[in-house]
């Protein structure tokens, strides 16, 4: 007979062996974060985890997929260059060194963090310069953005290239440029005008970045 209030030895012995007793398994949190990476101008982000898991534990892989027909990435904080603008469904799947896995997906919206004005004016004589408007389209601020112009002859030979590196954006503001040929030539018909590279004032993690060589 079992006393009311008495748990057999055998059942408590059971209790050890079977999770169920234990409770559920605690996941790891997933989570991440993103910001525009200025190379080239294009269309490159930055993705840092944030994940969490248990104490004691931690992250061991992440698996990144980014919606856009390519193949999951393995890979910690990759770079991805998307082929155009618009709003993706970016899933992140960690697992940490007890081999239990987390998954998040969020919609982060992909667009051009610098605009270049189209009215832009190129004055020839001397000195001969590219004049316009920039502004800032990320929710970030930019550290420094670099203004690249290129002239050409009426032949669309190039001639010259002028440089112009513009520090301390905030989000939305927009600011005047001046970009002259870095070398005069009389010859100079006309002129393109490109973004060469910004630095965004993101998180820590990417302050000496690597880029993922897959996305190059």
């Amino acid at each position: 007979m079992i006393r009311r209030g008495v748990v057999p030895l055998a059942v408590m012995a059971t209790c050890f062996v079977i999770a169920g007793c234990v409770g559920p398994v605690v996941r790891p949190v997933a989570d991440f974060t993103w910001c525009p990476v200025g190379v080239n101008g294009d269309l490159v982000y930055q993705f840092s985890s944030t994940s969490s898991t248990v104490p004691g534990q931690w992250i061991d892989s992440m698996i990144w997929e980014f919606d856009d027909g390519g193949a999951p990435l393995e890979s910690w904080d990759p770079w991805y260059a998307f082929s155009e603008a618009g709003t993706y469904r970016i899933t992140l799947t960690v697992m940490d060194t007890r081999g239990v896995s987390g998954t998040v997906t969020k919609e982060v919206a992909i667009s051009q963090a610098v605009e270049i004005y189209p009215n832009w004016k190129l004055t020839l004589g001397w000195p001969v310069e590219v004049t316009g408007i920039v502004a800032n389209r990320a929710d970030v601020r930019l550290e420094s953005l670099t203004l690249k112009a290129k002239f050409y002859d009426a032949n669309g030979v190039r001639i010259s290239d002028g440089l112009v590196t513009i520090m301390d954006i905030e989000p939305d503001e927009r600011v005047a440029f001046t970009i002259r040929a870095a070398e005069y030539s009389a010859a100079i018909f006309h002129a393109s005008l490109e973004v060469d590279s910004f630095v965004s004032d993101c998180w820590a993690p990417w302050a000496h970045p690597v880029e993922d060589a897959a996305h190059e």
